[in-house]
């Protein structure tokens, strides 16, 4: 089962002097997601680029595999180099690991779906941004172009750990408490219990003459680290820190870095063999006998999940040199 994240996007007019298409009585704003819905089509859909280490811009590989009822899904590949040895001999070969990126046009909904894989590092985000470029460059004529802004709430840590976790297989790698020194702040508001066990960490603090300290857990190998309410020191350690508003850093497999008080990412699995009966156009019935497709059930369904989540701030990616103009 794969898991994606969620996404909402939007277009805007680029230029206040082409609102309108020659001869068109609809702006060319209003007539957006027709206009986008053109362009979701075949290989090389957009011009994905990506810079590598090394400095040298890489074409990306992207292909429209399917398109029914406003809903698209694209296959977007990454590149990678892998260097054996063979014969005492380095050698390189290439390969295109890709991850599946789901459009959902309908009029109405502006909705996008991007697979967490480990083809760009379990970071669909990474895909996200590449995209909103790209889909800018083929906008541009049009004097529009788009924002993709990922689907967030807020929530508990507690929930946080939890979903990764049990809902989505997720596994911790690192957890790192950051306090200050005891002695160093007044008004630590804890038992006094643990105000006791920190005293240990604030004799080394004080020697040093820190004013701040952490702790930090790594998972040893492909172990996960247990991070469970449940243990009574555990949850009280965290009360400390999320009580006085101090950090905690928890390193997730797939989710990557959460620090306390930020948003969730909105995220939901898809089973594989919906994506299949898709592609090859298998129909189910919904009430009153319509027909349609498990794949748009599944996206009427997180649209319901996510009701609640607001739009995060979208990020504003600094222009490379050398990028593509």
């Amino acid at each position: 089962m794969a898991v994606y994240a969620l996404y909402k996007y939007d277009f805007t007019a680029a230029s206040e002097g082409a609102l309108f298409a020659k001869g068109e009585e609809k702006s060319v704003l209003e007539q957006a997601q027709q206009i986008f819905e053109g362009l979701l089509t075949g290989k090389a859909t957009f011009s994905i680029e990506i810079r590598k280490r090394d400095g040298t811009q890489t074409l990306l590989e992207n292909e429209v595999l399917c398109k029914r009822d406003g809903v698209t899904v694209m296959l977007v590949c990454n590149e990678k180099n892998h260097k054996y040895v063979e014969k005492k001999e380095e050698l390189e070969f290439k390969s295109h690991p890709g991850c599946y990126v789901i459009f959902d046009n309908r009029e109405g909904v502006a909705q996008l779906a991007i697979e967490r894989t480990a083809a760009f590092e379990s970071n669909p985000d990474k895909v996200c941004l590449l995209l909103q470029d790209a889909i800018n460059q083929k906008l541009f004529e049009y004097r529009l172009q788009i924002e993709i802004r990922s689907k967030v709430r807020e929530a508990s840590l507690w929930e946080i750990v939890e979903n990764q976790t049990r809902e989505y297989g997720d596994r911790i790698q690192k957890v790192v408490f950051n306090f200050p020194v005891p002695g160093k702040v007044a008004g630590i508001d804890t038992s006094t219990r643990m105000k006791g066990r920190l005293a240990t960490l604030a004799s080394i603090g004080r020697a040093l003459n820190a004013a701040k300290a952490s702790y930090h857990l790594e998972a040893d190998g492909e172990k996960a680290l247990q991070l469970d309410r449940t243990q009574k020191d555990l949850a009280q350690m965290v009360e400390l820190c999320s009580t006085n508003a101090y950090d905690i850093h928890i390193k997730f497999q797939h989710y990557g870095l959460y620090r306390f008080g930020a948003d969730e990412k909105a995220l939901c699995s898809l089973e594989e063999e919906v994506l299949d009966r898709f592609f090859h156009g298998q129909t189910v019935y919904e009430e009153r006998e319509r027909v349609t497709y498990e794949l748009i059930q599944w996206l009427e369904n997180v649209r319901h999940i996510i009701e609640g989540y607001k739009d995060a701030v979208p990020v504003k990616k600094t222009r490379k040199r050398g990028a593509k103009a």
